[in-house]
């Protein structure tokens, strides 16, 4: 199927339900749990990945627009989780900068188009994203200046989030060619100028 010969009412349709429809999958995969996508219970970050697939060929503000909303959407789904901790950190900082680091990262020429390069990418910009939301646990720690809650978070952070973030980021690395593949064609064939 030749998508450039579309009109392009249904080719800004048919993208926008690719585009909808791998957010809703990453959503759904989110608290999924299937065997050979967890370690120790620790799934792969699929929102960072999209938002990796999604930033590498837009402009900043396209970057940062696709972690802001991909945030608030995590933000809704995670929240009562989050508030029974005592702390809420919230995910569009983090995705909103590796969306912008992403986008920095492909001009500079550090990340490219490869799968290679782009696993590794998810591996480390995975790592970003998981302590800027340790480090929001601190710092709501810290406002809040409660000791016994402090030690508490603390504890949580040195405990928990030492093994999520490495194994977060080994398993977007691992799974990230899976949903960077097909979407990076997708959007290479409708980018494609009209004859």
């Amino acid at each position: 199927m030749n998508i450039a010969k579309l009109p392009p009412l249904v080719r800004t349709g048919l993208n926008g339900a690719i585009v909808f429809g791998s957010v809703g999958l990453c959503l759904l995969l989110l608290p999924t749990r299937w065997p050979g996508m967890e370690i120790l219970g620790v799934g792969p970050s699929w929102l960072v990945m999209w938002t990796i697939a999604w930033s590498l060929r837009r402009s900043i503000w396209h970057a940062a627009g696709a972690g802001v909303v991909l945030g608030l959407i995590q933000d809704a789904m995670t929240f009562p989780m989050s508030a029974t901790l005592g702390t809420i950190p919230t995910h569009v900082v983090s995705l909103t900068i590796v969306g912008v680091l992403t986008f920095v990262l492909y001009k500079r020429r550090y990340l490219d188009d490869t799968i290679l390069s782009v696993s590794v990418g998810a591996c480390l910009l995975t790592l970003v994203s998981e302590s800027i939301t340790g480090v929001q646990y601190l710092l709501q720690t810290a406002i809040e200046q409660s000791p016994a809650l402090s030690l508490d978070s603390l504890s949580y952070l040195w405990t928990d989030r030492f093994i999520v973030v490495p194994i977060a980021a080994a398993l977007s690395g691992l799974w990230m060619p899976i949903l960077y593949y097909p979407l990076q064609l997708w959007w290479q064939k409708w980018l494609q100028p009209q004859n």
